[in-house]
């Protein structure tokens, strides 16, 4: 054999085994992470949960538009009706002469983009009112079988809050969630006191 061949087949080899050590070993900490943020995207609250532990039905709804991230207005047994979402709150659309408070618009967003492209919305209520002062629809909003005030909390879209028992069935998995995306420092918990008991605080935001 001459010592060109041989020097091709090591050079082969050599790349054979480059290519086998990466596909075992060669994921970078980046595709992980991507793994890793669709699995967490999935939801732990689960609309059977929901239903066993309120005593309530889903029912189903036509998403029309969102006023906000955590309102909505949709069609429900062909009656218009606005529907807030329970026990979560996101930065206001029309805060102060009508500008829109630091992740407002990102919150609004995220509600539209899940909602215009879900295949189905289904809502259940808690064991309190149905409604509040102001006529709308109180409920845990499932789009395509995920709850949308969990993806909201694990995105730092949306805090806990307005909170008014019986309907807080689920108050403490909330706050679990939330506790988590507070700890990762995501989006409105990546500003130091712009959530505080009081509200939103958007003069601490730079």
């Amino acid at each position: 054999m001459k010592m060109q061949d041989i020097k091709t087949l090591i050079t082969s080899g050599t790349i054979i085994l480059a290519v086998a050590l990466y596909m075992i070993f060669g994921r970078s900490p980046a595709e992980d992470q991507d793994t890793k943020t669709v699995t967490d995207q999935q939801g732990t609250i689960s609309i059977e949960q929901v239903e066993e532990k309120t005593g309530n039905k889903r029912f189903e709804l036509d998403y029309i538009k969102a006023y906000d991230g955590d309102t909505i207005q949709a069609t429900i047994n062909g009656e218009k009706r606005k529907i807030r979402l329970l026990m979560v709150d996101t930065p206001e659309m029309n805060y102060n002469k009508g500008d829109a408070q630091p992740y407002a618009e990102q919150a609004k967003d995220y509600t539209i983009n899940l909602l215009e492209k879900a295949k189905k919305i289904e809502a259940v209520y808690d064991v309190g009112p149905e409604t509040d002062n102001y006529d709308r629809l109180l409920a845990y909003v499932f789009v395509d079988d995920v709850l949308l005030q969990e993806s909201l909390l694990k995105e730092g879209l949306a805090v806990v809050r307005y909170i008014h028992k019986p309907n807080n069935t689920f108050e403490d998995a909330f706050r679990a969630i939330q506790q988590k995306t507070q700890d990762a420092k995501l989006n409105i918990w990546s500003h130091d006191d712009y959530f505080q008991n009081d509200g939103f605080h958007p003069e601490v935001v730079q």
